[in-house]
C-alpha cells in the first residue's frame, strides 16, 4: 500500500494583512489622543487646577423622574361621561387661585347649561410658559376639549426657561458638562474666555421672597421673548393635536401697583444729589396729592433718566389725578415695561403672547381692558384710603378679578 506523507507544514510567520495592519494604526491614531486627554483631565482634577468656576442651572421641577400632576393618571383615566367637555386651565398661581376662594376656571361652569362641564385646575404657583408647555403636554392625553392658559407673570421668575426637550435644553446640558472638565477649563483660560458664568440659583423654597435675581441685563430679554414664543406656540400645537381649541390669555398686571426694582440708565449717576432731591420732592407732593406739583417734579425726573421707572409712575399717578386717565395708563405701563423685577407681566411679555397665539391661529383673549375700564375708579379708592377692588397686590386678582376673567372666557367658549 502506498503511504501518502502528509503536507510539510512551514514554520515561517504568516504575514498579517496589510488592512489588519492600517485598521489597527488608525484605532491608534484616534484613540492615542483621547488617553492622554482622560489622563491630563485626571491629572489636572487630582491637582484642583482649572476647576469650574461657573454657578450651576438650577432645575426645579425638571429632575430626572418628575411628573406634573401625577393624579391625573387615576382620576382621568377612564374616558369622560357622553356629551361632557373637558377643559384644562393652564398658568401660574393666578390659574390656581392665589388668595381666592374660587380661582376663574372654577367659575366656569353655568348652572343653566344642559351640557356638563369638567374644569380642572392645571395652575400652580410660579409656574413661567416653559413648565405650561409640559403640563400642556400632560393634559393633552386626557381628551380635552379646551386648554384656557393665562399667563405671563413669571417669565422671569426662574433661571430654568427652556422646553425640557428641546434644543437649548440640551445645549445647556451639553455646556454643562463641558464646564465640568479641567482640560476645557483649562483651554479657556489659554484663550483668554472668562471661566466664570454667572447663573441666578434659587432656592428649593422661593415663595414668599420680594426680591428675585430675574433681569440681569437687557440682552436677557429678547432671548426670554423668543423662548416664550416659541412655548406658546408648542402649547397650541399640543392642543391641537389633540382636538383640542386653545385660549390664549396674557396675564394682566395691576398698573396702580409700584414699580418693584426701578434701574437708572446706563451714564446715569445714581448718587446725583438732584436726583435725590427730585425724588423725594416726587414722593412729599404724592403725600400731598399735589398732582400738577407730581408731573412736573416727574416730567424733570424723566428728561434726567427715562429708563427708571419710578418716575414713569409717579407721572402715570399725576395725571390720573388731574382726570386724563388713558394718558396716566399710558405712563403706568411705560413703567412697567421699565419695572426689572419682571414678577408681573409687562407690554412685552403681553405682546409676544399675543403675536403667538395669533400666529399660531389659537383664540386670544385680551382681558386686560377689562380691568382698564375700572383703573380710575381704582386710583380713587387707593388715594381714599382703600384696597383695590379687582387686585389683591401687583398682580394676582381678587374674586372680582376672576369675575371677570370667567365672565370673557365663558362668553368666548359660548
Amino acid at each position: 500500500m502506498n503511504q501518502v506523507s502528509p503536507p510539510e507544514v512551514s514554520t515561517d510567520p504568516v504575514p498579517m494583512p496589510r488592512r489588519r495592519v492600517a485598521w489597527r494604526m488608525r484605532l491608534l491614531a484616534v484613540s492615542l489622543p483621547l488617553v492622554l486627554l482622560v489622563v491630563l483631565e485626571l491629572v489636572l482634577r487630582v491637582a484642583d487646577v482649572f476647576p469650574d468656576n461657573s454657578s450651576q442651572l438650577n432645575p426645579v421641577g425638571f429632575e430626572s423622574g418628575t411628573s406634573f400632576f401625577p393624579e391625573w393618571d387615576q382620576k382621568l383615566g377612564t374616558p369622560k361621561g357622553e356629551g361632557t367637555r373637558r377643559i384644562f386651565t393652564l398658568g401660574g398661581s393666578c390659574t390656581y387661585g392665589f388668595g381666592v376662594e374660587k380661582p376663574f376656571g372654577g367659575l366656569l361652569a353655568d348652572p343653566a347649561s344642559r351640557s356638563p362641564l369638567e374644569v380642572i385646575n392645571g395652575g400652580y404657583p410660579a409656574y413661567g410658559s416653559h413648565r405650561v408647555l409640559a403640563i400642556a403636554r400632560r393634559a393633552a392625553r386626557f381628551s380635552p376639549d379646551w386648554l384656557v392658559v393665562y399667563m405671563g407673570h413669571n417669565e422671569f421668575l426662574e433661571d430654568v426657561f427652556y422646553d425640557p426637550e428641546g434644543l437649548v435644553a440640551r445645549m445647556e446640558q451639553a455646556g454643562e458638562f463641558a464646564r465640568g472638565l479641567h482640560v476645557v477649563n483649562g483651554v479657556r483660560v489659554l484663550l483668554g474666555e472668562s471661566t466664570t458664568a454667572v447663573h441666578s440659583e434659587l432656592p428649593a423654597e422661593f415663595f414668599g421672597n420680594e426680591n428675585y435675581p430675574l433681569i440681569k441685563s437687557p440682552d436677557m430679554v429678547p432671548l426670554r421673548m423668543s423662548l416664550l414664543r416659541e412655548h406658546v406656540l408648542g402649547i397650541v400645537e399640543a392642543g391641537r393635536r389633540a382636538g383640542a381649541v386653545v385660549i390664549i390669555v396674557p396675564a394682566v398686571p395691576n398698573l396702580l401697583a409700584p414699580p418693584g426694582d426701578s434701574v437708572h440708565g446706563p451714564g446715569v449717576d445714581a448718587r446725583s444729589g438732584r436726583l435725590g432731591e427730585l425724588k423725594r420732592a416726587a414722593d412729599r407732593k404724592f403725600q400731598a396729592r399735589d398732582w400738577q406739583g407730581l408731573g412736573e417734579t416727574a416730567t424733570e425726573l424723566i428728561a434726567l433718566d427715562d429708563h427708571f421707572a419710578m418716575s414713569h409712575f409717579w407721572q402715570g399717578l399725576s395725571l390720573l389725578g388731574r382726570g386724563m386717565v388713558e394718558q396716566g395708563r399710558e405712563s403706568l405701563v411705560e413703567a412697567n415695561r421699565r419695572d426689572r423685577r419682571g414678577t408681573r407681566s409687562n407690554p412685552q411679555v403681553i405682546e409676544t403672547i399675543s403675536q403667538a397665539a395669533a400666529e399660531s391661529g389659537a383664540r386670544l383673549l385680551r382681558v386686560d381692558r377689562l380691568f382698564d375700564r375700572k383703573l380710575e375708579s381704582e386710583f380713587q379708592r387707593l388715594i381714599g384710603g382703600g384696597d383695590q377692588e379687582l387686585f389683591l397686590d401687583h398682580c394676582h386678582p381678587t374674586q372680582a378679578g376672576h369675575a371677570l376673567i370667567a365672565g370673557a372666557v365663558r362668553e368666548l367658549l359660548e
